[in-house]
């Protein structure tokens, strides 16, 4: 069972608890009429890691693609900390605030008119989605519009956005020079679960080791089990911030890793292979932890493009 959430005058409530959050398709639910009718949108999501607000990150480029004079709106660090709260701590991690997530996720966006601190009424937001009982593949972006009264025509190109400033692209234009001496080059990036919730030689299989790394992981590289690559650049000791990384990952030929945030923000730029989560790791709670994942793409973070491995 989860909480559904209600935000209105920006204070978060519980209408209750579901075994599913959202609407099935057979059912008439839709965004109203009024709202749309307003047109002052407010993209929001109730989860705060990178890949929660990474996944719907095209969304405000498919808004104003249907209604090109409407303002959309991203909560600030602000909003979020008035909304959520403590709720945060559960998607921070190491030094990384998850307040500032949405100025990671949106930043230099020509399709966001501005960051708020508040909004008076009504915010229809992730838990706000038309989900297929049959179909687990369908991206939650697509969900979430398909409640905003979108057409499949509409939102067919709903792969994650990003874009970048000219002090990120002059940072990784300079390290591709000097570090790739501006070769093709792949980038790998595993996180702490690598290993444990899927069988890694899946997608040690479908690393070319011919070719150059750009390497992101927990371990340095000679105590993981991709210690056969030899042409490696290490980025965690670069301490690049999480849009220069991202950089990094657009001009790669091929991207590469285990199921995070960052490789599935990453699709739209390059070919993607995707190790998935198999079975439940400790990010997951401890509750599941080991045990087979029989639908992973129930909370909608399937990404279409991306080579699942």
């Amino acid at each position: 069972m989860a909480h559904f959430f209600r935000i209105y005058d920006n204070q978060l409530t519980s209408l209750g608890e579901v075994k599913k959050i959202g609407f099935d398709k057979n059912d008439a639910y839709a965004i109203p009429d009024e709202y749309l009718e307003h047109k002052q949108f407010i993209v929001m999501r109730t989860c705060h890691g990178i890949g929660d607000w990474a996944v719907i990150s095209a969304m405000p480029r498919l808004l104003k693609e249907k209604y090109p004079d409407c303002k959309v709106y991203i909560p600030s660090p602000n909003m979020l900390k008035s909304i959520f709260g403590e709720m945060l701590n559960t998607w921070g991690y190491g030094v990384y605030d998850c307040s500032n997530i949405t100025l990671d996720i949106f930043k230099n966006n020509p399709y966001v008119d501005a960051f708020i601190d508040s909004y008076n009424g009504e915010i229809f937001h992730d838990h706000y989605r038309i989900y297929d009982l049959d179909n687990s593949k369908i991206p939650l972006v697509e969900q979430m519009l398909k409640f905003w009264q979108f057409s499949d025509s509409e939102m067919a190109d709903s792969n994650p956005d990003i874009y970048f400033d000219q002090n990120e692209i002059d940072t990784g234009d300079r390290l591709i020079k000097t570090l790739m001496n501006n070769e093709q080059y792949g980038y790998i990036s595993v996180s702490s679960t690598f290993g444990t919730t899927s069988d890694s030689q899946h997608l040690i299989d479908v690393i070319d080791p011919n070719l150059k790394w750009f390497y992101y992981g927990e371990l340095p590289i000679t105590d993981s089990s991709l210690n056969f690559l030899k042409n490696v650049v290490e980025v965690k000791p670069l301490q690049l911030s999480i849009r220069e990384q991202m950089y990094l990952k657009s001009k790669a030929v091929v991207n590469v890793g285990n199921e995070t945030g960052m490789n599935l923000w990453s699709t739209r730029f390059s070919k993607t292979y995707i190790l998935g989560n198999k079975r439940y790791g400790s990010n997951h709670g401890g509750v599941n932890e080991g045990k087979i994942r029989k639908d992973p793409f129930s909370s909608g973070n399937f990404v279409k493009n991306v080579i699942y491995i």
